[in-house]
């Protein structure tokens, strides 16, 4: 196990930030990591830093720090340390009931909490609080190394992006992932929900569209044919299945802890909304319906209404950090 897979904080009074250097005239970025002795690429990443050859005097840059912390603090954080778009898993004290950080309330169950880390979170050092114990600590989030892309529209896809019908549909999917609940619906790590695995836009991606800035891409374009299988990666209730203005034929399942996942641009939907799914039932086939220059599936996770990286949820080991003690573990 690397060190950094699993890193207790300090608490209370014993928090120790991670150290700050302040760049003077002349110095370079890997000079900085040697002083350190922290890898030039965790330096860069923590401080949001795209070229390591541009950094100016005066600068403040957050150390990545990997301490032995005494383990009767009782708390683990992982995977050490959180990036952006990625979600993290506190486990906690004995007490604490929930986990303030990004502006969020993050509930607390089975002694775990399910943290997302905004993909837009700035890379440095973030506050949080330990509800239930008085504890506080300081998050320290790495930069997630998005790539960049820009989608050209025809004249007529990029005039039906009305501001107002997209902020309506973002609304009702919010609403169909539902409020927080304390079960865990599934058990063991997720599938993929295509058959063949070929990413052409992964998650975080920052786009623009014909030249405009246009945010960060919340899921993971998945190429495929009209008509390929999609299958649902874990178990789930279904939130929604209807079809949508930019989305297309689109279903949502809702897996608990904040947990909702979504499949777009459907040809066809199979399932109906309070319909419970197991892990691998089909949930429709790829099609190009709504805003999209093709057929592909566009596959999506909000934790606590955050865009987070699916990914994440198909590595054994997020499963062996989230998952309750007397749950079975692969």
């Amino acid at each position: 196990m690397r060190r950094w897979a699993w890193l207790p904080l300090a608490l209370g009074l014993a928090l120790a930030a991670a150290p700050v250097h302040v760049v003077r005239p002349g110095e370079t970025l890997y000079r900085i990591a040697r002083t350190y002795g922290v890898p030039l690429e965790a330096l860069a990443a923590a401080n949001g830093i795209e070229d390591v050859n541009r950094i100016r005097a005066g600068q403040r840059l957050v150390i990545p720090s990997d301490p032995s912390w005494p383990a009767d603090w009782g708390l683990e954080v992982a995977s050490w340390p959180p990036v952006q778009g990625r979600p993290a898993v506190f486990r906690l004290p004995e007490g604490v009931t929930a986990v303030r950080v990004f502006g969020l309330e993050v509930p607390a169950a089975s002694g775990r909490a399910l943290v997302p880390v905004p993909a837009d979170a700035r890379p440095g050092l973030h506050p949080f609080v330990l509800e239930g114990s008085g504890l506080k600590g300081e998050l320290l989030v790495l930069a997630g190394g998005y790539a960049r892309e820009n989608i050209v529209l025809s004249e007529e896809k990029n005039a039906l992006l009305d501001r107002e019908k997209i902020r309506a549909e973002k609304a009702r999917l919010l609403e169909a992932c539902g409020p927080w609940t304390p079960e865990l619906r599934w058990n063991g790590p997720w599938r993929w929900p295509l058959d063949k695995v070929e990413e052409t836009s992964a998650f975080g991606t920052r786009r623009s569209y014909n030249g405009r800035p246009g945010g960060w891409h919340g899921g993971v374009d998945l190429r495929a044919g009209e008509g390929t299988p999609v299958y649902a990666p874990a178990a789930g209730v279904v939130g929604l299945s209807d079809e949508l203005y930019v989305r297309g034929n689109a279903v949502v399942l809702r897996h608990g802890r904040g947990v909702c996942s979504g499949y777009y641009h459907l040809s066809r939907r199979l399932v109906e909304p309070g319909q419970e799914v197991a892990r691998g039932d089909l949930l429709g086939y790829v099609g190009a319906t709504g805003l999209v220059t093709g057929p592909h599936l566009h596959w999506e996770v909000r934790l606590l209404g955050q865009t987070t990286d699916p990914a994440v949820f198909t590595r054994p080991g997020f499963w062996r950090a989230l998952a309750p003690a007397a749950a079975g573990r692969p």
